[in-house]
């Protein structure tokens, strides 16, 4: 058997399951918010979350970070806080608002409360609460910043526009891995706010 199909035999399979193992152990290593799946729109969920506590500084998706928006955040839960007080990390990350309000988020872990959460070092950093509600839900295919993003925002809007739900807000985009993950087992979400129609829509 010459090795180029002992590799497609037996390397590429295995390869294969290493980087899916990897994807899952690291999603596994850390907690996200819980939620209730609602109702289901197509493939779009509506999820019940509960009130989140949010650290959060302003930054644009299309830098992913590189700004050093992830870094302050980052720096803010491994000590660089009043408290000098180590944070777990959680998935995912939020990138919430649009144009000049447009902001990077790490959420707490679902122990902290408001009150519980030690003051930012840094003024860029703000503690934020994301009010309990309904979410309309889909993951995106393809890399953070390809067409995707648009592609289910779109599906979004068709799906909720032809239920009783109606869109409230704007989105926000949830990453859940690191940039090393392979795009075509990234786990992205778009989360937009919905509430019921009333008799009146």
């Amino acid at each position: 058997m010459s090795p180029l199909v002992k590799w497609t035999l037996f390397g590429v399979p295995t390869v294969a399951v290493l980087v899916l193992a990897g994807c899952s152990l690291t999603r596994a290593g850390y907690k996200s918010p819980s939620y209730t799946v609602r109702a289901m729109l197509d493939r779009v969920e509506v999820r019940d979350y509960p009130a989140l506590v949010l650290v959060q500084t302003s930054t644009r998706k299309e830098v992913e970070g590189r700004d050093g928006s992830f870094m302050r955040l980052f720096r803010f839960i491994t000590k660089g806080n009043a408290a000098a007080q180590p944070i777990p990390m959680t998935t995912p990350v939020l990138y919430r608002g649009q144009g000049p309000s447009e902001a990077m988020a790490f959420v707490l872990p679902a122990t902290m409360k408001p009150g519980d959460v030690p003051a930012p070092l840094d003024s860029a950093v703000q503690i934020q609460t994301r009010p309990a509600g309904t979410y309309a839900t889909l993951r995106m295919s393809g890399r953070r910043r390809s067409a995707g993003r648009e592609k289910a925002l779109s599906e979004i809007r068709s799906a909720v526009e032809r239920s009783g739900w109606q869109l409230e807000g704007e989105p926000e985009f949830a990453f859940y891995d690191p940039p090393w993950i392979p795009w075509f087992m990234e786990k992205n979400e778009v989360l937009w706010r919905v509430a019921k129609k009333s008799a009146a829509n």
